[in-house]
């Protein structure tokens, strides 16, 4: 989890074209799972996306796209459900809706039910890692949950 002190829109050194609090957070969230290429290791995620515009930026600040290149990834399928990091499968927030609170654990249900198979015509092929996230706030002043959880390989 990462909060932002408000830095961001005291100064102008930040330009408004991604959000601090992801980008920490997804570092720190990396090293700790002990993944060192995500764009090579994550299986699928589930993104806050609120606005289109916002699940690129996201692409970007968990470094998975280089940055500015999100749209370029997006439109060759690299996130698309057969794409090499699959993301939203289940439709994200445009499908169910914005329940403030609800949205980590329906993210985090949603990962639970591809590691085990039980995700019926969503189902991706053997998953190993997933990651959620979440983001509260203004995009100078907010906070960010990053969770990556994985089924265990002997």
């Amino acid at each position: 989890m990462a909060v932002s002190s408000g830095y961001e829109g005291g100064y102008n050194e930040w330009a408004g074209e991604h959000f601090v609090t992801t980008s920490k957070c997804s570092t720190e969230a990396y090293r700790e799972a002990g993944i060192t290429n995500p764009r090579e290791e994550i299986s699928m995620m589930e993104l806050h996306d609120c606005f289109s515009i916002t699940e690129l930026v996201t692409y970007e600040d968990l470094h998975i796209s280089e940055r500015g290149k999100a749209w370029k990834d997006a439109l060759d399928g690299f996130y698309d459900r057969d794409g090499q990091v699959p993301a939203q499968v289940d439709g994200g927030l445009k499908c169910f809706g914005h329940p403030i609170g609800a949205s980590g654990l329906r993210m985090i249900y949603e990962m639970y039910l591809q590691l085990l198979g039980r995700a019926e015509k969503r189902q991706l092929k053997n998953p190993r890692y997933g990651l959620t996230h979440n983001l509260g706030g203004f995009p100078h002043q907010n906070v960010c949950a990053i969770s990556i959880v994985g089924k265990y390989e002997n």
